[in-house]
């Protein structure tokens, strides 16, 4: 993904860095995974994953306050409840799910065996769901698109993530849909998210990193470490004086592009009128700013939500271009 700037015009706020603080985590993707299955209620969210009453509460207020979810009224047997429901804007992180499920089947180890497949019903096939451009609908990767941000002093604000204990990952890695191991070390910490989408934007060396996130060596050498041992980022002899080493997006790194080109468009919903978005993904090939789509890899049709279903987990072809 090549980058470009263009003037500085200052927003009002910044749509990106709230659509990172409130996805960044695992409880929130989880609540969200279960409500598309239709588990609505706050003793069905907590029974089924096991969450505290103080944790679940918080992200369900969180969701509410970003118009992901709204609070419905229904009557029990002795007065009146409340259950959750998925708005449209909530409805509009379907996308951003799948995405997820493809990264994790296809690049983390052991998740192929386990995780089910997803069949486009107008196929009937089993797709792995690439990222298309909703203006040309041909398939994208983070090699296809052009960077445009607004020059700053940094690219991307890292923000703080709401905890998630190991202890909680390891009552949940029993259920395959329940555990997003890798895709944590990436969205579940405000600082190696910041990594990512600086690697992404451009950023190679050590010094460049943290310039643009103004993090602290020691911290920045760690999530580094960190991103090369998971095989998303790989290291090599840096060609400056001021750096040993540079970092690059490995294939499995490029290839998380998509969550976080969903993440940047689910994003925009939270400018004001006028306003222009930190980062703006152009496709090269068509010309046209980025507004990301699945596709089905046989067919080549975008995949629609009340289209796909899931099936076992067997064998995917493999796609062609």
């Amino acid at each position: 993904m090549t980058e470009a700037t263009a003037p500085r015009v200052r927003p009002a706020g910044d749509p990106l860095r709230r659509a990172l603080e409130l996805l960044g985590d695992q409880w929130t993707l989880l609540i969200l995974q279960s409500l598309f299955l239709r588990f609505r209620r706050y003793e069905e969210l907590r029974l089924r994953l096991g969450i505290s009453p103080t944790a679940l509460s918080g992200r369900l207020r969180d969701m509410v306050d970003a118009g992901v979810l709204v609070r419905t009224p229904y009557r029990d047997a002795r007065r009146t409840r409340h259950e959750y429901r998925l708005t449209e804007r909530g409805l509009d992180l379907w996308p951003l799910l799948i995405s997820i499920w493809a990264w994790e089947r296809e690049w983390v180890e052991g998740r192929r065996a386990v995780l089910p497949t997803l069949i486009h019903l107008d196929c009937e096939l089993a797709t792995s769901a690439p990222l298309g451009c909703a203006s040309c609908e041909r398939r994208v990767d983070a090699r296809d698109v052009r960077a445009r941000r607004l020059d700053d002093t940094g690219v991307v604000e890292a923000t703080a993530s709401k905890r998630f204990r190991r202890k909680d990952a390891e009552s949940l890695a029993g259920d395959p849909l329940m555990f997003f191991p890798d895709t944590m070390e990436l969205l579940g910490d405000r600082w190696s998210t910041g990594v990512v989408v600086s690697a992404l934007l451009g950023a190679r060396h050590f010094s460049e990193f943290e310039r643009e996130l103004g993090i602290g060596p020691s911290v920045l050498s760690g999530r580094l470490s960190r991103l090369v041992d998971v095989g998303v980022l790989r290291t090599g002899i840096a060609k400056t004086r001021t750096d040993a080493h540079d970092y690059r997006l490995t294939a499995k790194g490029l290839a998380f592009f998509p969550a976080l080109a969903f993440i940047a468009e689910w994003s925009r919903g939270f400018e004001v009128p006028g306003q222009e978005p930190d980062i703006t993904l152009e496709h090269v090939d068509c010309g046209n700013r980025l507004k990301p789509i699945l596709l089905c890899d046989h067919c080549w049709h975008p995949l629609l939500r009340d289209r796909v279903r899931f099936g076992g987990p067997v064998q995917l072809p493999a796609p062609s271009r």
